[in-house]
């Protein structure tokens, strides 16, 4: 299986397009099996936290864990990545080494949220880390030294969910590609259609990551 590393480099050297990750409100193998059919590259879920734009809350690994071996063996070759937690306390060693003997690709979390000394080697589960909004942009700069693999764009401030893209929001992300080498993903925090793909694509973000902001939150609404 590709990881996902490999395929935003394959978008990078021009070897295929921007890359569509379907990060789900639930661990629902029917919104999986939506996203599948309708061409995403990458899967991506949560554990241990209250999903802020859906409201879900969403159980430990206990609790998730039949759903997501599910969702594993629905996805065969398209990575998998996951929300290990909320918090830095709820990320656990323990946890992070099941996710990657499960089949999990890479973990996904905020910077902020992500403890040193905890994470599995990055050789076992790929790491993409998010600058948020409370984050100073000049954070960046200082990225492509850390042992990271992905940098995922998510500093939209909460109260602004769901407001159309603007050439602001582009400015920004320009801005981040200017001042890292790492991969840009950028989330559907801010609304947009598959019309804004081309000028995301233009300033080099290699990645766009859609969730219940743009796709809602049944299995319908993910068709």
């Amino acid at each position: 299986m590709m990881k996902i590393s490999q395929l935003l480099q394959e978008v990078r050297e021009g070897q295929r397009p921007m890359v569509l990750i379907a990060s789900l409100p639930a661990n629902d193998p029917r919104m999986v099996e939506a996203c599948l059919d309708g061409g995403a590259d990458v899967i991506k879920v949560h554990l241990n936290l209250q999903h802020r734009a859906s409201g879900n809350k969403i159980g430990n690994l206990n609790e998730e864990r039949s759903a997501l071996l599910q969702i594993l063996e629905m996805a065969k070759d398209v990575p998998c990545g996951i929300v290990p937690a909320d918090s830095p306390e709820k990320v656990k060693a323990e946890e992070l080494d099941e996710l990657s003997s499960m089949g999990f690709d890479f973990i996904s979390l905020y910077l902020r949220d992500a403890p040193l000394g905890v994470l599995p080697p990055s050789e076992k589960l790929e790491r993409m880390l998010a600058l948020s909004s409370e984050d100073p942009l000049e954070l960046m700069q200082s990225l492509d030294a850390l042992n990271m693999q992905v940098l995922e764009a998510s500093i939209m401030s909460k109260e602004t969910y769901g407001q159309p893209l603007t050439y602001r929001d582009i400015g920004f992300y320009r801005h981040m590609r200017q001042n890292t080498q790492l991969p840009i993903v950028v989330p559907s925090q801010h609304f947009f259609g598959p019309s804004a793909l081309s000028d995301l694509s233009h300033i080099g973000v290699e990645a766009v990551m859609l969730g219940t902001v743009v796709a809602g939150t049944t299995p319908e609404s993910w068709q």
